[in-house]
């Protein structure tokens, strides 16, 4: 991503949503998550937000350092 000069994507529009009677706002939540996930084809996981605060694994970085580092190899 940061070496291209445009990013390609689809975005699709989906109809407003509004909260149903007796639905709290998490319920809410995981309704539009649901929602979102379908039309664009991606599988819904539960996420608690917590991969912000938390350190990124050390073979993580190594990995992407890895696959960079080898893109940009000159001879």
């Amino acid at each position: 991503m940061m070496t291209s000069w445009a990013i390609v994507c689809d975005v699709w529009y989906l109809p407003p949503m509004r909260r149903k009677e007796g639905e709290d706002a998490a319920m809410f939540a995981a309704r539009v998550k649901n929602e979102i996930a379908n039309k664009g084809g991606l599988v819904e996981l539960d996420w608690d937000g917590q991969l912000k605060r938390q350190n990124v694994k050390v073979e993580w970085k190594q990995i992407q350092q890895k696959i960079f580092s080898e893109r940009i190899k000159f001879e």
